[in-house]
């Protein structure tokens, strides 16, 4: 036994060795035990690099205890390497029930009104240890599924940190993989450099969220991982310098051509429902996953529990850092509690009651020796001081001042009175949906992608851009960002490349308006396939994204309505049809005057009404130069580059002032 020992050393603790901790199988004798670590690790135990994990030893002890007596070999490597005892005691599949018992009571304790998806979870927690591991493969496979807000990363969270303290796994927390960060082919190497972490990390339990926007290459390498427990790669890699890096063809030590699932806990997050998931990752992939767990929607009960508990840490984060007691009247509590939004979840609660913390906060800076408040509801949030009440601002400054500039800013435009109501009616839509909400009524969803139509230079951009502002401000869009492109930004010039093209495109629109300018060059008939690559990838795109991104296509009429017939599920998804009138002459010099006012000009008396005249010539021609704002920009422009040459040679000329002979108008010229 002591030379079989020595030489078990030798080959796994000598100078010369690089254990890959994760290659441990099952063991079940000492013979077995041998000879398969051996094999396993032959080509990587060269050199010690680190110190021997905790986790090796326990996985060791706990397959081999029982015909290998690794009790003194254990205290060696510990005194050896200066390894601290934190051993778990190993649990009995005859007292799991108990211990994943008290886990279920100890997140429901966290978790309010999830108390069937906490049960549920903590058995597929458990049945591993009931049907037995491969300490290579995937432990388990678990899909849960659940609105925004609904608590899914919280319970991962609490059931991590309930089953460490039980010494159930080795590290509370988890891994996360994003696979909205692997939107092309070319992101391979980061994905499996990222899996690669994540598999080897001490933490048990790896997230992957994102799943709607999975690129289906490293979807087939998900799926392939779920339904076999590893993954076999394409290519041979080295990880150096933290990194996994094209092995090539040579000799390597160390070389990775296969990632190991390293009883690792998959967990699979989704807004959809999780039959979806079928699409994305495939038919196998759905009969591998061991669990679906479901998060529901809180019942007015468990909503005014969750306020409670909200409330409560409010109370406790006011008197311990502000030295404030506060007395939270019913009426704010029943505000509060119907405040609850099914799409926010208890976001929609926390925020609000992070909004009153930081009006408490700024109470205590500009009241000296405040020590009680009392909170109360009725029209408005109301507070007392001194005999005096007062309202709490709850509406952002930043939201308010911004809506402001936005309004501001429409008022300045000239013209577009039918795109200002419908921008006015989407506003107040969105205002109404969330009162509704509050009042726990239903309210319809209103598709908020768009077409604008017209001609060149009737403001479709800035409407567009101002459309991203203030879809942010009332809570619709989480960036408000503009992302302008047209064709050249969607589409490639060679096969297998548009759809990339295009996916990353709405990739970095997401959040905010994707922005499409003359959207018909995108079909250029049936024989068109790059373009019809890129509409469907777009149609597919919307429809994994619907809550986080508007599509606005821009184009002439006709030419639009051509597109739209390009594919079936095009029109469905535009049913907002918004035309840009062409502009009269009169609004066409108001626009002058106000790009004059705008660089400190002014526009003589004749030479405006030079201007009206040319400009009604300009647009009874009704062809597409008609209602084109920019030429109002260029004439004021030009006129302004002719009187600094005019007033260079007229010392009593006045500096500000455009006069007719400083504008050019060409054949409509009237003087």
């Amino acid at each position: 036994m002591n030379k079989e020992k020595e030489r078990l050393m030798e080959e796994l603790f000598g100078k010369k060795r690089d254990l890959d901790i994760t290659k441990v199988d099952v063991i079940k004798d000492t013979d077995d035990a041998l000879s398969r670590i051996i094999k396993i690790n032959e080509e990587n135990l060269k050199e010690l690099k680190e110190i021997v994990p905790q986790k090796t030893i326990e996985r060791i002890d706990r397959e081999v205890a029982k015909d290998f007596d690794l009790a003194s070999f254990k205290e060696d490597i510990k005194k050896d390497y200066d390894i601290k005892d934190e051993t778990v005691e190993v649990l009995d599949v005859r007292d799991s029930k108990e211990i994943f018992d008290r886990v279920t009571e100890e997140v429901k304790e966290v978790i309010i009104g999830q108390d069937e998806a906490i049960t549920e979870l903590v058995m597929a927690f458990r049945r591993p240890y009931l049907k037995g591991k491969d300490l290579l493969k995937i432990e388990t496979s678990i899909i849960i599924s659940g609105h925004r807000g609904s608590g899914r990363h919280l319970l991962v969270k609490t059931l991590s940190e309930s089953l460490k303290r039980h010494g159930l796994i080795t590290m509370s927390g988890y891994s996360t993989i994003d696979m909205t960060r692997y939107t092309s082919p070319s992101k391979e190497t980061l994905f499996l450099q990222d899996l690669y972490v994540a598999l080897n990390d001490a933490k048990d339990i790896i997230v992957i969220e994102g799943n709607e926007s999975a690129h289906p290459v490293f979807a087939r390498m998900l799926a392939e991982l779920t339904v076999k427990g590893s993954l076999t790669l394409g290519k041979r890699y080295v990880f150096s310098k933290n990194q996994l890096v094209d092995a090539g063809e040579g000799l390597n030590k160390g070389v990775i051509d296969k990632l190991d699932g390293n009883d690792k806990v998959l967990i699979y997050l989704t807004q959809d429902k999780p039959e979806r998931l079928a699409d994305i990752y495939g038919k196998a992939f759905m009969d591998a996953i061991s669990d679906i767990i479901r998060m529901g929607h809180l019942a007015k009960s468990e909503v005014k529990a969750i306020t409670e508990l909200l409330l409560s840490r409010l109370y406790e984060r006011c008197l311990d850092r502000l030295a404030i007691k506060i007395d939270i009247k019913d009426s704010l509590k029943n505000y509060i509690a119907d405040s609850y939004d099914e799409d926010d979840g208890v976001f929609s609660i926390s925020k609000l009651i992070d909004k009153i913390y930081e009006e408490i906060v700024d109470i205590a800076l500009r009241h000296k020796d405040i020590r009680f408040l009392e909170l109360e509801r009725k029209d408005t949030i109301t507070y007392e001081i001194d005999g005096k009440r007062y309202d709490l601002e709850l509406e952002d400054d930043d939201i308010k001042k911004e809506r402001e500039a936005i309004q501001k800013e429409l008022d300045e435009i000239v013209g577009l009175s039918k795109v200002k109501e419908y921008l006015k009616s989407l506003e107040d839509h969105v205002l109404v949906s969330k009162i509704r909400k509050a009042k726990g009524l239903k309210s319809a969803e209103v598709t908020k992608h768009m077409i604008f139509t017209g001609n060149p230079g009737t403001g479709k951009t800035t409407i567009a851009r101002l459309i991203s502002r203030l879809l942010k401000s009332v809570g619709i869009l989480r960036q408000g960002h503009l992302v302008e492109v047209t064709r050249a930004d969607l589409v490639a010039k060679y096969v297998g490349q548009t759809a990339p093209l295009t996916t990353e495109v709405i990739e970095s629109a997401l959040g905010g308006v994707l922005f499409i300018d003359e959207a018909y060059s995108l079909y250029r008939g049936k024989d068109d396939a790059f373009g019809l690559e890129a509409i469907d990838t777009l149609v597919k795109g919307m429809e994994d994204h619907r809550d986080d991104l508007v599509v606005i296509l821009a184009g002439y009429s006709k030419e639009m309505e051509e597109f739209l017939k390009a594919n079936s599920g095009l029109k469905s998804r535009f049913p907002n049809i918004i035309h840009f009138d062409d502009y009269t002459a009169d609004e066409l010099l108001a626009i002058s005057l106000s790009i004059a006012r705008s660089k400190d000009y002014r526009i003589a008396d004749e030479a405006m009404s030079a201007l009206k005249t040319y400009y009604a010539k300009v647009q009874a021609r009704k062809d597409v130069v008609s209602g084109n704002g920019r030429m109002a920009r260029n004439m004021v422009e030009e006129a302004i580059l002719n009187q600094a040459r005019r007033i260079l040679h007229d010392e009593k000329a006045e500096i500000d002032l455009l006069i007719k002979e400083d504008f050019v108008f060409g054949d409509e010229d009237e003087t």
